[in-house]
């Protein structure tokens, strides 16, 4: 057997459209030194292989274990059964962090990269809780190699098109100062710039943000690009600070309280613990040569201020002296040259750098771990190919993490099991109708046919049926629901199957295209059921008035055409059975009245009193046919 380890990485397909984390995780394969899949491990993903077969588990921080229900149950129950080294990577910890604590508990994991510094691990992990867990402090992000190689070279900053860049978001007060930081210095910079006349390129709206590749294009046109320090030092444990946070934006219509109005509810938890972190967006800005205007702050104490970025104080008590130096392009020059050899020529803030400390600490961990292939009976592999069945993409462990074609085939996929459920429910619905509709039909036809029975033993004579089966829209409709259904069905069968048939194969335009027209089939079924319903409803209720019509137009017919040629005594006995019948029907009609009546419909919504006799009312519904 190999001696070679192999390690499954778990995580979304949902987030590696983003850069940093698409580099993180394929950086694992490449420096760790393990045979590595990836899968897919949440939304509800069904992971239906055990994990056997692998020497270690890592968990991204992408696959955020602090959401209840975002990890699929399926990939916990595995992952808490499997006995190899377990690594989670964890970033925000600040968010329900007690809820992230129980899992790393109950799922067991053994080593955990996170952002919190050494010095304070004790306030969010106490060593009492986590006697046998590693913790490691680690950044949120590295310089990714093999990106850099593909990227174009630096533009002179004199040809720069952007004076200034940046790109941020509100987050309202929720995350204390650091989370205020990255919305301030866009705005109050945008607006000194603006009333300076000076252009720039800074947005913080989540319709102006950048991803993938495009957003080193976007540094790469920027003379200066402005960040701070990352994270939260808002431990929020229990989740109550959102709570609160939420609670105060329904209030206000649901616009978020602003910094200054959550302030008072964050302000002790801010300053409990420091954790103002070095950002991506650093790494990226140094291999673009992008000179950075940053707020004072520590930044992992891996870059200094003047030597490696521009400091702008909070308050921008600064900002001519930081403006002035953005015109001096030699000295810019020389920095983003000192930032480059310290950040990235340097080698040490790497992805080959971080994890060879990664798989340095996981080797510990196998060394002191019973678990090993070798020492086990032949194990099965994971699947590598999705297979479609029950209506959910079970996952397959693949060479590489999938993107936003993997994740979407798998959102529409679960949109098109949910209108076949719903479907199947209101094809179940329209077959209860058909027999309720059906029985009732049936009774009504032989209630009269009953009726003229009696009529015609009084009279001795042979009367003809006025209404049948044959008469009823009902059945017509019927037999075309039928046909129909039968063709659509088989359609609807062709479309699943042919998307059962693509998805194995890997191809994922080829797949995506036989999932469309499977949804679409689906989703027609679903609304022609509705329509079906509802003419069904239309149709019975048009049959019943027919019959309705029919029979008091017989009840006439009789009482002119037949009483003159009978005897006296049969006279007698089919006009007091015609009287009963012509009573029958004006109840019946002053029934259907009182039921559509507005003024009725309103004393049964406020007279308490009239529940009885409405509960009369509606039994004598019943009886007579009408509901």
């Amino acid at each position: 057997m190999s001696s070679v380890k192999r390690a499954l990485v778990a995580y979304s397909m949902s987030s590696t459209h983003v850069q940093t984390t698409f580099d993180y995780l394929v950086a694992f394969k490449r420096f760790c030194g393990f045979d590595t899949d990836f899968v897919h491990v949440t939304h509800h993903a069904p992971v239906d292989f055990d994990f056997d077969s692998y020497d270690v588990v890592f968990h991204s921080y992408c696959a955020r274990l602090c959401f209840d229900g975002y990890v699929s149950d399926s990939y916990r129950e595995r992952l808490a059964a499997f006995r190899g080294v377990k690594v989670l990577a964890v970033q925000d910890e600040y968010d329900r962090t007690d809820t992230l604590k129980a899992a790393i508990k109950d799922l067991g994991f053994d080593i955990v990269l996170t952002c919190v510094p050494q010095d304070s691990l004790d306030y969010v992990y106490p060593r009492s809780e986590f006697p046998g867990v590693t913790f490691i402090t680690v950044f949120t992000g590295y310089v990714p190699e093999t990106l850099m190689a593909e990227l174009p070279s630096p533009k002179p900053l004199a040809a720069r098109p952007i004076f200034i860049g940046y790109r941020g978001r509100d987050i309202g007060g929720r995350y204390g100062r650091l989370g205020f930081d990255k919305f301030e210095i866009g705005r109050r910079m945008k607006e000194l710039c603006d009333a300076r006349g000076i252009a720039t390129d800074i947005a913080m709206d989540e319709a102006s943000r950048i991803y993938g590749t495009a957003w080193f294009d976007f540094i790469g046109d920027c003379r200066a690009m402005l960040g701070s320090e990352s994270g939260s030092n808002v431990f929020d444990f229990d989740g109550s600070i959102e709570a609160r946070f939420k609670e105060m934006a329904a209030a206000n219509g649901g616009v978020s309280p602003s910094y200054a109005d959550f302030l008072p509810i964050v302000v002790d938890r801010d300053g409990e613990i420091e954790m103002g972190q070095i950002s991506p967006r650093v790494f990226e800005c140094a291999m673009m040569r992008t000179p950075m205007v940053l707020f004072k702050g520590r930044y992992s104490d891996a870059i200094v201020p003047d030597q490696h970025y521009i400091s702008l104080e909070k308050d921008f008590s600064n900002i001519d002296a930081v403006l002035e130096r953005l015109n001096d392009l030699p000295a810019l020059e020389a920095m983003t040259q000192r930032a480059f050899d310290h950040l990235v020529g340097s080698g040490r803030f790497t992805y080959q750098a971080f994890y060879a400390g990664v798989a340095d600490a996981i080797g510990e961990r196998l060394a002191r771990k019973s678990h090993g292939r070798s020492g086990q009976a032949a194990v099965s592999m994971p699947p590598t190919a999705p297979v479609y069945r029950s209506g959910v993409i079970e996952e397959p462990a693949t060479p590489v993490p999938l993107g936003s074609k993997g994740f979407r085939l798998r959102v529409d996929a679960t949109e098109a099991a949910v209108y076949r459920r719903e479907l199947d429910r209101l094809m179940g619905e329209f077959d209860h109708l058909r027999s309720i509709f059906a029985s009732e039909l049936d009774r009504s036809l032989g209630s009269c046919a009953g009726v003229f029975e009696r009529v015609a033993q009084a009279a001795q004579m042979t009367i003809p049926p006025f209404f049948t089966q044959a008469d009823c829209e009902t059945t017509r409709l019927l037999a075309d629901y039928d046909a129909e259904t039968v063709l659509a069905s088989q359609q609807r069968e062709t479309a699943r199957a042919a998307f059962e048939a693509v998805l194995p194969t890997g191809q994922e335009d080829a797949s995506a295209e036989a999932l469309r027209h499977m949804l679409q089939q689906e989703k027609d079924g679903y609304f022609h059921l509705i329509e079906w319903i509802r003419r069904l409803n239309e149709v019975y209720d048009a049959d019943r008035l027919n019959l309705e019509r029919a029979f008091y137009k017989r009840i006439a017919e009789l009482g002119t055409t037949v009483l003159p040629g009978l005897s006296p005594k049969q006279r007698f006995s089919v006009w007091l059975l015609l009287l009963k019948l012509r009573f029958w029907a004006a109840r019946r009609r002053a029934l259907r009245v009182a039921t559509r009546s507005p003024a009725i419909r309103r004393l049964l919504d406020i007279w308490p009193g009239i529940i009885p006799l409405a509960r009369r009312l509606a039994r004598r519904l019943k009886l007579s046919g009408l509901t």
